[in-house]
């Protein structure tokens, strides 16, 4: 998948035409170090009216996130441990203006799950969603950038039969859904 990603984003480069107008960002998110003790970098290139992306998250941990932020109440009520090795994927998104983009976006996610009693699983998601962006440059001269987000990522493949387990305790684990979540990223645009 990741390498797909790669491949749409090039792509887009060689027809977009305009890449001697473009530029490079490099953003890392952080909301994953902050609430997830996790990583994320993201690379784009834009265009005058493209946005090319591949983002790649790295040892997320749901659990240590206050409230719901990143799981389900369903899955803190069952005390289930979930952890994501990797969060991968790539989009392409139209700018509405400079600093506004708005992205259709392709991720997959793998998940390892544990429940108290120590049942574990493992399974991977992928997801098709949307998100907002905006480009704030405070210091242009520094190139220095921040981007705030929105995401909307509908889970609309898993690996689980059903979309869920069935634990030998009797729960039933539905496959996580990342849907509606915020992030800032702080980087360099070149």
């Amino acid at each position: 998948m990741g390498y797909r990603s790669w491949l749409v984003g090039v792509l887009g480069v060689v027809l977009s035409g305009t890449a001697q107008a473009g530029s490079w960002n490099l953003v890392f998110g952080m909301s994953q170090p902050l609430v997830l003790n996790g990583g994320n970098v993201e690379v784009n290139y834009v265009t005058d009216k493209w946005v090319f992306e591949y983002s790649h998250g790295f040892n997320l941990d749901l659990n240590t996130s206050p409230g719901e932020q990143a799981l389900s109440q369903q899955e803190r009520d069952q005390g289930l441990t979930v952890f994501a090795p990797y969060s991968t994927g790539g989009g392409i998104g139209y700018r509405f203006t400079e600093a506004l983009n708005i992205r259709l976006e392709l991720k997959q996610h793998r998940f390892q799950v544990e429940n108290p009693e120590g049942e574990s699983i493992d399974y991977i998601t992928r997801d098709l969603g949307v998100g907002a962006y905006y480009f704030y440059r405070p210091l242009r001269q520094y190139r220095l950038l921040i981007v705030p987000s929105v995401r909307y990522w509908p889970t609309v493949h898993t690996t689980l039969e059903g979309d869920r387990y069935h634990f030998a305790n009797g729960e039933v684990h539905q496959a996580h859904d990342f849907g509606l979540f915020g992030n800032i990223s702080v980087g360099w645009s070149f």
